[in-house]
C-alpha cells in the first residue's frame, strides 16, 4: 500500500470513529474499526460484508471497496488518488451532511458535531483535485496585498509587507498562489504565537521570492524533515496538511515552496517564482 494512502485512511477512520460516537453514544464500534484497520494495514482488498458489523462500518466497506485499487493493479491512474475520491464520496454523503443536518435537538452535542464536521471539510477541501487555471503575468505585489488583508481579516493577526518594488510581475496562477500564500501565513500565525508576520516580495534577475517568516521558535529537526509529509504536525489540534498543500499547488504550476529555520529565530517559507 503507498504510504500516503495509508496516512489518509488512518486519518479518515479516525474522523469516522468519532462521527459514529457522537451520532450512537454509548455503542463498541472499537471491535469492528479495528479488523477493518488490520486489513488496511496488510495491504489485504477490503471485504464488502463482514457479521457483526454496524451498518455503518459496513457502508465504509463498500466505500473503501469502491475506491481502492490493490497495489499489484497495474493503472495509469493513481491508486491513492481513486482511493481519496471514494473516501470523498463516502464522508460527504454518510457523515457530513447528517452532521450538518443536526442531531435531533441533543445540544450537548451540537458543539462536538460541529468541530468534527469541520474536521470533515478540512479533509475534504484538501482531497478534492486541484482546479484548472493558466499562469497570467500578474502584480505579485498586488496578489501579496490582498492575501495578508484577507488572513488579518480572518484572524487579526498583523501582516508587515515590504516590497522591492510596488509592481512586480511573474507569471503565476493567482488563485493558486493566494490559497498557497494564505496556507503558508496561517502555518506562521499558528506557530508563531499570534504574533505578528513578516512578508517580503523579493524581485531578482532569475526570480521572485516571497518569504513569510514568523516569531515562533522555528522547525524541529523533525519537523523540518517531515514538514511536507501530510498529516503530521507537532500541533495534535492541527490537520498536518496546510505545508504539504501548499507545496502540491505550487509544484503544479512551476513553482517552488522552501522551509527553513532563520538565525535570529523564527521560520521561514519562500515561494519561488521563476523567470523565463
Amino acid at each position: 500500500m503507498p504510504q500516503e494512502v495509508l496516512w489518509i485512511v488512518v486519518a479518515v477512520l479516525v474522523i469516522v470513529v468519532v462521527v459514529l460516537l457522537v451520532r450512537r453514544p454509548g455503542n463498541n464500534w472499537a471491535g469492528p474499526l479495528d479488523r477493518l484497520a488490520r486489513e488496511l494495514e496488510r495491504g489485504e482488498e477490503v471485504r464488502a460484508r463482514v457479521e457483526g458489523d454496524p451498518p455503518e462500518v459496513q457502508a465504509l466497506r463498500r466505500a473503501l471497496q469502491t475506491g481502492w485499487a490493490p497495489v499489484e493493479e497495474a493503472s495509469e491512474e493513481d491508486p491513492g488518488e481513486r482511493a481519496v475520491r471514494g473516501l470523498s464520496r463516502y464522508l460527504r454523503g454518510a457523515a457530513l451532511a447528517p452532521l450538518r443536518s443536526g442531531l435531533g435537538g441533543e445540544r450537548v452535542l451540537e458543539g462536538a458535531a460541529a468541530e468534527v464536521a469541520d474536521a470533515l471539510e478540512d479533509i475534504l477541501f484538501y482531497a478534492d483535485p486541484l482546479p484548472d487555471e493558466t499562469p497570467e503575468q500578474a502584480n505579485v505585489v498586488r496578489l501579496v496585498q490582498e492575501v495578508a488583508r484577507d488572513y488579518l481579516a480572518e484572524t487579526n493577526i498583523p501582516v508587515k509587507q515590504a516590497y522591492s518594488s510596488s509592481t512586480v510581475q511573474a507569471m503565476v496562477a493567482p488563485e493558486a498562489f493566494r490559497d498557497a500564500l494564505f496556507m503558508l501565513l496561517s502555518n506562521a500565525g499558528r506557530f508563531g504565537g499570534g504574533r505578528a508576520i513578516e512578508v517580503q516580495v523579493e524581485d531578482g534577475p532569475e526570480s521572485v521570492r516571497v518569504r513569510v517568516r514568523d516569531r515562533g521558535q522555528g522547525f524541529t529537526d523533525e519537523a523540518l524533515e517531515r514538514a511536507f509529509e501530510p498529516f503530521w504536525s507537532t500541533d495534535q489540534d492541527a490537520l498536518g496538511m496546510g505545508l504539504t498543500h501548499a507545496r502540491r499547488v505550487l509544484v503544479a504550476r512551476g513553482l517552488r515552496l522552501r522551509i527553513g529555520n532563520r538565525e535570529e529565530g523564527g521560520a521561514e517559507g519562500v515561494i519561488v517564482i521563476p523567470k523565463g
